[in-house]
């Protein structure tokens, strides 16, 4: 079945065009045992490996950074880019056989577009030469055009998500200084983009999709 994981604040324009594609939404509501301003982010609670739904167990939710990041690993076709220390057990377990890379940010999903299962759009400097070493193709970014209520800013990543064939974006482009180059890395991978149009971009802390 697809699924779509999704913060309960996502825009209501965001919502609706993800319903139109037929997948099942399952809002993630606040829980401030995963912080005050990231209570509703999915990408604290849960990866996708494999297209299956990976879960956090609920007695490891911290509410602060490092320790609610153990789930924010950006996961690809076979490769596995996070902060190692902080990673869950259960999260590894999950992708074992996967290359393991390591990386500084601990919020990793957050900080990066998965595009396919070798792409990625990030403006960590780090991602991006880990994720170039092991062979990823990489658009890197200017940091910047992202909201975080509670913070100075947001992650881009953490404003979208693929879902089927089409890149989701909580938000408009249009701010963002590098809109044009993330627009052509993702049109060159054969791939939909989707705007909420008139909107600035919000980090909802991604948009997760599983279809096993």
């Amino acid at each position: 079945m697809e699924t779509v994981y999704i913060s309960e604040n996502a825009y209501p324009d965001t919502l609706r065009h993800i319903s139109s594609t037929g997948a099942v939404i399952k809002l993630i509501s606040h829980d401030s045992r995963l912080g005050k301003f990231t209570g509703d982010h999915p990408d604290l609670r849960l990866a996708a490996v494999g297209g299956r739904a990976v879960f956090s167990p609920e007695e490891d939710w911290r509410p602060d950074y490092p320790g609610n990041a153990a789930f924010c690993a950006v996961v690809l076709d076979g490769v596995l880019l996070h902060r190692l220390d902080l990673t869950s057990p259960r999260l590894l377990e999950a992708a074992a056989g996967y290359e393991l890379v390591n990386v500084r940010q601990g919020y990793a999903k957050c900080s990066s577009v998965t595009v396919d299962g070798r792409s990625l759009i990030t403006s960590d400097p780090g991602i991006c030469r880990a994720a170039v070493c092991c062979g990823l193709d990489v658009l890197r970014v200017e940091a910047g055009g992202v909201l975080l209520p509670g913070y100075p800013e947001g992650f881009l990543g953490g404003a979208t998500g693929r879902v089927r064939d089409e890149i989701v974006f909580n938000g408009s482009l249009e701010a963002h200084p590098d809109r044009d180059a993330i627009r052509a890395f993702i049109k060159e991978r054969g791939l939909g983009i989707w705007e909420a149009s008139g909107l600035p971009l919000r980090d909802i802390g991604s948009i997760i999709y599983t279809y096993q």
